[in-house]
């Protein structure tokens, strides 16, 4: 399985990538544009975004960028210290499966994820 992580925060993306790349194949990147250059040239199963990547920018912006790019080919979960009732139920909306509170551990991901 192949996952795409898309976080602004160095330190959380280098973590989560160490992490899951101990079960998974990851990549990861902290710029969008490099991400979506990235999926043009190849494939992923699951991708993790985090909720608020720079002003003006959130996750469901990136997922409906990956969404055009891609179609409907992989799953799509939120990474976030912390969003509201009103956030969550935008980002559900918006094609998200779940939202993963921050930090991350192989366990939590596999659960959400259903894996």
């Amino acid at each position: 399985m192949k996952i795409l992580i898309i976080d602004d925060e160095q330190l959380d993306l280098f973590i989560n990538k160490k992490l899951l790349s101990l079960e998974f194949v990851a990549e990861g990147f902290t710029s969008h544009h490099d991400a979506l250059a990235w999926a043009k040239q190849n494939t992923f199963d699951i991708v993790l975004i985090d909720y608020y990547l720079a002003p003006n920018l959130y996750a469901h912006d990136v997922l409906k960028e990956l969404v055009a790019l891609k179609g409907n080919t992989f799953r799509a979960f939120v990474l976030s210290n912390y969003v509201d009732e009103k956030q969550s139920n935008a980002l559900l909306s918006a094609g998200f499966e779940d939202i993963i509170a921050k930090p991350l551990t192989v366990e939590l991901f596999k659960s959400k994820a259903n894996i």
